[in-house]
């Protein structure tokens, strides 16, 4: 049984790196925030019931990215629909930190999810699979093409230097 004490813990140490997370595959801070509190309220709620939870940081990325799924199948829909993935964000984040966001929300929704999951979250494979439903072998296979994805698209394509004719100078 998960002790008030450990969801404290979670919160003070896993919650805002679980909300980014979130966020990531999400799409939306927003959105990213009420799955998670509304994963930690069900945390609770098992608890006050005596269930066990063996693993609280992976069971609470799970349920906050089963209660997101849906919005997020929407949202994409309408930036896709909008065309709104090419546009430059104004964050005001480092060019590079944009970059990967932006790499990331172009991957097909699975893969992103993998790729946060196992990457940012530091989720086992194995904790992979059973946070996103599916096997290993799945989640393997959309990792490395995730990571073939990401790899192309955050590449640094360097030209090289060209040979100029100095004859007549």
């Amino acid at each position: 049984m998960i002790d008030d004490l450990e969801i404290r813990g979670f919160l003070d140490e896993g919650y805002a790196r679980l909300v980014g997370a979130v966020a990531l595959v999400t799409g939306s801070v927003a959105m990213a925030e009420d799955a998670v509190q509304e994963a930690v309220i069900a945390a609770w709620e098992r608890s006050e019931r005596g269930d066990r939870i063996e693993n609280l940081p992976a069971w609470i990325a799970t349920v906050a990215l089963n209660r997101s799924r849906s919005g997020v199948r929407r949202v994409f829909a309408e930036r896709r629909a909008r065309g709104r993935l090419t546009a430059a964000p104004s964050t005001g984040e480092p060019a590079d930190r944009v970059d990967v966001r932006r790499a990331l929300a172009a991957l097909p929704r699975r893969q992103r999810e993998a790729a946060v999951l196992r990457y940012l979250l530091d989720l086992s494979t194995e904790e992979t699979a059973d946070a996103m439903g599916t096997s290993v072998g799945t989640v393997k296979s959309q990792l490395a093409r995730a990571r073939a994805s990401l790899a192309e698209a955050l590449a640094v394509h360097d030209e090289e230097p060209t040979e100029v004719d100095h004859a007549d100078a």
